[in-house]
């Protein structure tokens, strides 16, 4: 009996093993074929984190201290921008405001003009060295060698010009021996001012549009000229496109004129428009005129036609059409030449 059962447990263990056999046998093409399936799956990409925008690349003590060494550079033609290297007052500019110039004036961070030497040019580089008794700091030089395409920068210029922003944010695009490129919305005004870096170091000094020459292709220049004696230049006039901050009213022998209102204040550039100035103490004569100057540009500026005087406070002016899009500030010339600016922006719309 007790064979026989043993023989019958056999027997159910063995069609058990079979019956599981035949089931992974018929499971084994599902399986492979699941198996395949997610194989086949693409994979995940990975996610992108956002990156932090760069920060700023200089402290506001950092700009502030700059600045105070950025100043003006007026030629008989235009302006530029001159910075200071060492205290007894010698500048870097570029040879094109000087070059072929009879008359230069630097004009400092308050408004006052100074006679300017000529120490020395140098063409081929695109640089000048002057020399004036302004009151200001020296910038430091850094090593122009570290720049790399894709380094963050900074162009600036004179903070009492109008028509200029102090600091203009630049990109390196290229950057070799002989000329830094740069991805900047600069203007002709900002020709010969420092390109800075990170803790307000020179890197370079803009020559032309959108290129910067390194400073350490100027050293040998700036160590020849150092203590020579220069030639000292005749005071340049200042362009009538030169507009400074805080001077409201200049050279006023009538204290009384005043400029207080243009209306309207937008006319559009496809016809002439009359606009009516307002104010006091104004008076007919030879030297009257009006004048409109690019608040952010350099170039564009155009006198009105037919200013003609209503009264002592009002008069009219034509602005002719065709005139650049652009925000303008009025500059206004009585009969007696006596001055006046209406620095809030008049508009030539589209």
């Amino acid at each position: 009996m007790r064979h026989r059962r043993l023989s019958k447990h056999h027997v159910l263990g063995g069609l058990t093993v079979g019956l599981v056999m035949t089931g992974l046998a018929v499971l084994a093409p599902s399986l492979a074929t699941q198996l395949q399936s997610a194989s086949a799956l693409p994979t995940p990409a990975p996610t992108v984190e956002a990156t932090a925008p760069p920060a700023a690349v200089l402290l506001p003590e950092e700009l502030e201290h700059d600045l105070q060494g950025v100043m003006i550079l007026v030629n008989d033609r235009t302006y530029g921008t001159a910075f200071q290297i060492d205290p007894a007052g010698d500048f870097l500019t570029a040879a094109a405001l000087v070059k072929g110039s009879g008359q230069l004036r630097l004009v400092d961070n308050t408004g006052g003009s100074h006679q300017v030497r000529v120490i020395g040019t140098d063409a081929s580089l695109g640089i000048a060295e002057i020399r004036a008794a302004a009151d200001g700091v020296p910038l430091a030089f850094g090593d122009s060698n570290t720049v790399k395409p894709g380094d963050p920068l900074v162009l600036l210029a004179s903070p009492k010009v109008m028509n200029l922003r102090s600091a203009t944010p630049a990109v390196a695009s290229g950057a070799g021996p002989g000329a830094i490129s740069l991805r900047a919305d600069d203007l002709p005004g900002e020709i010969g001012g420092p390109l800075v870096g990170p803790g307000g170091t020179v890197l370079g000094l803009l020559v032309a549009h959108a290129v910067a020459l390194p400073v350490a292709a100027a050293h040998t220049d700036i160590t020849g000229w150092r203590g020579q004696a220069g030639i000292v230049m005749p005071l340049a006039p200042l362009p009538a496109d030169l507009v400074l901050r805080g001077t409201n009213d200049t050279s006023s022998p009538a204290p009384g004129v005043r400029l207080q209102a243009v209306s309207p204040e937008r006319a559009p550039t496809t016809q002439t428009t009359l606009v009516t100035l307002q104010g006091s103490g104004f008076s007919a004569g030879p030297a009257l005129s009006v004048r409109f100057v690019p608040v952010a540009s350099p170039s564009g500026a155009f006198t009105g036609l037919s200013p003609t005087v209503l009264s002592s406070s009002s008069l009219t002016v034509k602005v002719p059409a065709g005139k650049v899009v652009q925000d303008y500030v009025v500059e206004f010339t009585n009969g007696d030449g006596s001055v006046a600016t209406f620095h809030s922006a008049f508009t030539v719309t589209p």
